[in-house]
């Protein structure tokens, strides 16, 4: 669990409601969520004797306190508006709440021309900061940075006094930055003013810790943000912009479910004052446009932003979502009107321009994105937020010393931020590291030890290229970069800007970054690279042949079923499982399961799904449909309309087709035998008497059990009926019948290897064959069948079983090191070099493996590999002089 769930799964019931004992009563709320406690603080200072009853009204509202407020006071009722986001609430328009009140709930809905009519004559430090924000929002940034002079000058002179006033000031000072681009020093200045705010002038002022926490979150470090967060909701669990701000973490950062509970929580708040049940906050609906954006769902992205702007037309985040959404469905003409209508309302903002190419970004449509981010900038270029995206998508579209360029204005304009920082530390490194290049592919490595592996890689790449280039029909119109980082943190900054990731390799389409396969402390371990490249390629290539537009789950369908190895026995049990238990994905839930999983196995659930959804697609339709979806994604065609012109179904269709397919390759493979033994053990129970009475009563007393629940009573748990035991003797009866049932067999290899400790003997190999070959999938027969024929006088009966055992091994080169040496036994020295080349791929950086496969390639009379072999012994170990003197003596026999 992340912190971010962490955080939420403590205050995500919280209601503002009156405070109960201490407490903020939620009503009836979820299981196993907690409802935090207010402060104790605030709660003492509410029950000061000192404060009169204006005095504790005014308190329990600053708080989020409010009981049922006074409608006839009216400046109350909008501060409370205000503060939960009923922006549209009558007070807000009435000339009886205060200026300032109703010019913030303008600003926010976009009536910016409105906010600073209602400004004229009002000079208060929060007028002044509104008045610029305003001026911002229109594009005439000259006036809203003179609007900020008197802030700054106050400041300096040191004439604050109150908590309002100071962190009013700083809020000037954040738009300042975004104007002047002087953040270095601002920023500095800023964090100390507020906690000089929060800390020393009034510990429970919850505004200045919200500022603080969104001036956190704009420099990508959400850890910080995350916790002031969490002390503004014990001061105000009411305080709609914290809600907002917590939620739209959580959809940066793929917590889909956790961003939806946000949402719901802003609609609660606000329908209490709104008094109307179906009262949708315009927070909430922004939260879930911008998650079903993340989604990669335009039109269901566009619903919930149309509720927004049905009642706030101008509202200029939610215009500049509507331009992102036309982005977002490949529509060029309809971004162009869109971001033209926004121009309209602020001309010269660069707002709509970076939603637009952020989140073409996401979309990885680096060329358009990056025109757009740099409109953006040109319009504003003292405000960091596009440069930093530029930088990022530039570095994810191997355009380096681009990358380079933005990334280090970016770091001028802004040095605090996280992943800027991180990224430019890491292009910085990149741009000095030493290079490799064959025709279709350029390896990058950082000088010394990396070397070993990358002098070798260019041959299986251009095998690689040779295989997914002629699967896909396509070809790249560049150079695929390589990056082979030296260690973990190295590769998670590579593709995230932050030093935490939980994979060994990815693709961001013209570049694939991948780890050392090594063990150690700061590496993930060693693994098949050649196969894992082999994946990421095909990403390389299914992306360059649709633009960059192929659903989530097909490309990963895609690069699985081209890694051209059988499907491992976990990963059928898991699919099987699923199948049984009705929890397969449907076709929006399995992309979702690729970055944001709601349980253990969900990511691993989405690959083999994946791969069996493409499978079918193949068998049923041929490989040209799949080629035919990719060319429609291409033009911009969305799944629904794809599927339906290939494949004639619907994507509800199709998903019901697989499933129904789905249970016959289960069937096909051992994995759903015919009956079950479930039936079996039923069937046994139904012959026998007093067992088929027993059943029978159980029955009668479930069906009374579910007609009493059925009509108003308690729900009792659902029926299991007893069964037969599965014994020995009952199994042997059963195998009479069905002499290949698997289930039955594997029951009797275990009762075997019962006896003997769980160690095969030669006695059991009859049975051993027997199961796999009923259920081909599992490879428990192969490792005692391989480990007894090792052991025995003849051991070269292992290898078929070795085979089977290595093409399903991704970690472990002790299959195919094995096979070597069996193979050179028999001296087929074709066969063992190709074994042993394998487990140099998997541990390249390990000496025995090595030095096994040079004595292999000498008297395989292969000495250019010899060699090589010979040549990485001598980086991996540079202080034995023995393989300096074997090198010398292979480069002599080659007549070097």
């Amino acid at each position: 669990m992340t912190w971010l769930h962490r955080f939420c799964v403590v205050l995500i019931c919280v209601l503002v409601a009156p405070v109960v004992h201490g407490q903020v009563d939620v009503g009836e709320q979820p299981a196993g969520i907690e409802t935090p406690p207010i402060s104790k603080a605030v709660l003492r200072k509410l029950e000061a004797p000192y404060l009169d009853e204006d005095e504790r009204r005014d308190l329990r509202i600053f708080h989020g306190l409010w009981a049922e407020p006074d409608d006839e006071i009216v400046a109350d009722r909008a501060r409370i508006a205000l503060m939960i986001g009923v922006f549209d609430d009558a007070s807000l328009m009435d000339d009886a709440a205060a200026a300032e009140d109703r010019a913030e709930a303008a600003v926010i809905r976009g009536d910016l021309r409105s906010a600073l009519d209602m400004l004229t004559g009002h000079q208060s430090m929060r007028a002044r900061r509104i008045r610029a924000e305003a001026l911002e929002g229109l594009g005439r940034f000259a006036e809203a940075d003179a609007a900020i002079d008197p802030v700054v000058s106050t400041l300096q002179r040191n004439r604050l006094t109150t908590p309002e006033e100071l962190h009013e000031g700083v809020r000037a000072l954040i738009i300042r930055a975004r104007l002047q681009g002087r953040t270095t020093g601002d920023y500095k200045a800023m964090v100390q003013l507020l906690s000089q705010v929060h800390q020393e002038m009034d510990r429970l002022y919850w505004p200045a810790i919200l500022t603080e926490a969104e001036l956190l979150q704009d420099k990508s470090n959400h850890a910080e943000s995350s916790t002031a967060i969490g002390e503004v909701l014990k001061l105000n669990p009411g305080a709609a912009r914290a809600w907002y701000v917590i939620g739209m973490m959580h959809v940066q950062t793929f917590g889909f479910a956790m961003a939806e509970e946000c949402a719901a929580m802003l609609d609660r708040i606000a329908r209490r004052l709104s008094g109307h049940e179906a009262y949708e906050h315009p927070y909430a609906n922004l939260i879930r446009a911008r998650l079903w954006m993340r989604q990669n769902d335009p039109d269901e992205a566009e619903r919930c932003l149309m509720r927004v702007l049905d009642r706030f037309p101008k509202m200029r985040e939610a215009r500049a979502l509507e331009c992102a959404i036309a982005a977002l469905r490949f529509d060029e003409s309809l971004t162009s009107e869109r971001l033209a209508a926004f121009d309209e309302l602020s001309s010269g903002s660069p707002v709509a321009l970076y939603e637009v190419g952020r989140t073409l970004a996401d979309a990885r449509q680096y060329d358009a994105a990056a025109q757009y981010l740099e409109q953006a900038s040109s319009r504003q270029p003292n405000w960091p937020q596009p440069i930093i995206e530029l930088g990022l998508l530039e570095m994810q579209s191997g355009n380096d010393e681009r990358a380079h360029l933005a990334l280090t204005m970016a770091q001028r304009l802004d040095e605090f931020n996280v992943r800027a920082r991180n990224s430019l530390r890491l292009i910085e490194e990149l741009l000095q590291w030493d290079t490799v290049e064959s025709e279709h592919f350029v390896v990058r490595y950082q000088p010394g030890e990396s070397e070993v592996m990358a002098s070798e890689m260019l041959g299986p790449l251009e095998h690689i290229h040779e295989l997914a280039s002629e699967a896909f029909d396509h070809e790249p119109d560049r150079k695929t970069v390589i990056e082979l980082m030296p260690d973990h943190e190295w590769f998670a900054v590579r593709i995230t800007g932050m030093p935490a990731i939980h994979t060994i390799a990815a693709c961001t389409g013209p570049v694939i970054a991948m780890e050392a396969p090594r063990d150690g402390a700061k590496h993930f371990g060693e693994y098949d690279w050649v196969r894992v490249i082999r994946h990421e390629y095909v990403h390389t290539i299914t992306l360059s042949r649709t633009r960059n537009r192929i659903p989530h789950w097909f490309t990963e369908a895609a690069a699985v079923y081209l890694e051209g190895t059988p499907r491992d026995y976990m990963r059928w049990k898991m699919l099987a499982a699923e199948l049984d238990a009705g929890t397969l994905f449907d076709m929006s839930e399995i992309n979702i399961a690729f970055v944001r999983p709601k349980r253990r196995q969900d990511r691993s659930l989405a690959y083999a799904q994946g791969h069996w959804m493409y499978q079918f697609i193949v068998e049923r339709w041929g490989g040209r449909a799949a080629l035919d979806l990719m060319d429609l994604y291409a033009a911009g065609v969305r799944e629904e309309e794809a599927m339906c012109t290939v494949l004639r179904r619907s994507r509800d269709e199709f998903h019901a087709d697989f499933l129904d397919w789905a249970r016959k390759d289960l069937e096909a493979h051992g994995m759903h035998p015919s009956p079950s033994l479930r039936e079996l053990r039923l069937q046994e129970t139904l012959n026998d008497p007093e067992s088929a009475e027993g059943l029978m009563t159980e029955l009668e007393r479930y069906a009374a059990s579910t007609a009493h629940r059925l009509t108003g009573g308690t729900a009792g748990s659902a029926w299991e009926p007893e069964l037969a035991e599965v014994r020995s003797d009952r199994v042997d009866w059963w195998l009479q019948s069905h002499p290949d049932h698997p289930d039955l067999l594997e029951f009797v290899v275990h009762e075997l290897l019962a006896f003997t400790d769980g160690e095969p003997v030669p006695e059991i190999i009859p049975q051993l064959e027997a199961y796999a070959q009923a259920r081909p999938v599992d490879d428990m027969p192969h490792r005692h069948l391989a480990k007894l024929y090792l052991a025995s006088d003849t051991p070269e009966k292992a290898i078929p079983h070795l085979e089977y055992l290595d093409i399903r091994e991704q970690h472990s080169p002790a299959y195919a090191i094995e096979l070597a040496r069996r193979y050179a036994t028999l001296k087929q020295w074709d066969k063992a070099a190709s074994k042993a080349l394998r487990a140099t791929q998997i541990a390249p950086f390990d000496a025995d493996y090595r030095e096994f496969a040079a004595t292999v390639a000498i008297r395989q009379g292969e000495l250019e590999d010899a060699e090589r072999h010979i040549r990485a012994l001598t980086r991996i170990e540079p202080n034995r002089d023995i393989h300096q003197k074997r090198l010398e003596k292979v480069i002599e026999m080659r007549g070097g």
